[in-house]
């Protein structure tokens, strides 16, 4: 048993998929600032489509200078939706995301992903395993933290993905999401109970090579694409990578 750990670690490859998988958030961090006020633009929107007694969600009242939003056909009006989205750019009905949404994640943060081929996820055999690694220090919270000016634990995370095409595809969109900071927040930890920590963002990870859903790893058939489903939700689709 003393040789098998030296077998993983020499059978680490690097991954093919992009020509950089050791990513710092904070190389980012000026596109994603500037990204950030993509849902103030008025493609977005269209004005006067709505009906004139229809009520704005937001404030309860008559609409007034209606906007509808372009990919739901939701309406608001104009000075409460111009307000929603500069704190949250998605449609307050359906939660439809509008231009690059993203996160709290200390920008200290440092994503790395190898492949392991003698690791087989249960499910997944005769593919290998990509190994996502996370980083954080410890820091001082911001105004955009529950406890701005407060110390946060930071943490360092393991979690697999199968190395096939679909687990290649969620490694790339985990990366995007990672880069928009939206993987981690600072909070309270549902596992521990403790506050003031690095801790995951409802993007679910598998922190366990085998032992099911009730262990967080495999076998779970429909994993990889409800992960999918919760990075859609965050606006991290294949195409929102390519418009940026």
């Amino acid at each position: 048993m003393a040789d098998k750990g030296s077998d993983v670690i020499e059978s680490m490859q690097d991954m093919k998929i992009n020509d950089d998988d050791a990513m710092d958030v904070s190389s980012s961090d000026a596109k994603s600032e500037q990204n950030k006020d993509d849902t103030s633009d008025d493609e977005n929107q269209e004005k006067g489509s709505a009906p004139a007694d229809e009520d704005c969600v937001i404030c309860l009242d008559k609409l007034t200078d209606a906007k509808t939003l372009h990919k739901c056909s939701h309406s608001f009006c104009s000075l409460c939706i111009d307000q929603h989205f500069t704190n949250t750019p998605h449609c307050p009905i359906c939660f439809t995301v509008y231009g690059i949404k993203t996160g709290n994640q200390p920008k200290d943060g440092y994503m790395d992903a190898k492949v392991n081929e003698k690791i087989q996820l249960p499910g997944f055999e005769g593919h290998g395993t990509i190994m996502l690694y996370y980083s954080f220090f410890d820091g001082i919270q911001t105004e955009e933290h529950p406890n701005p000016g407060r110390p946060y634990y930071g943490t360092n995370r393991t979690a697999y993905l199968p190395n096939n095409q679909e687990g290649q595809k969620v490694l790339k969109l985990l990366k995007e999401a990672f880069k928009r900071r939206l993987v981690f927040t600072v909070g309270s930890s549902r596992t521990t109970g403790c506050d003031n920590v690095v801790t995951w963002n409802d993007i679910h990870h598998k922190t366990n090579t085998c032992g099911g859903t009730v262990e967080f790893g495999y076998p779970d058939p429909t994993y990889l694409q409800r992960v999918q489903e919760e990075l859609a939700a965050h606006g991290v689709t294949l195409d929102s990578i390519s418009q940026t």
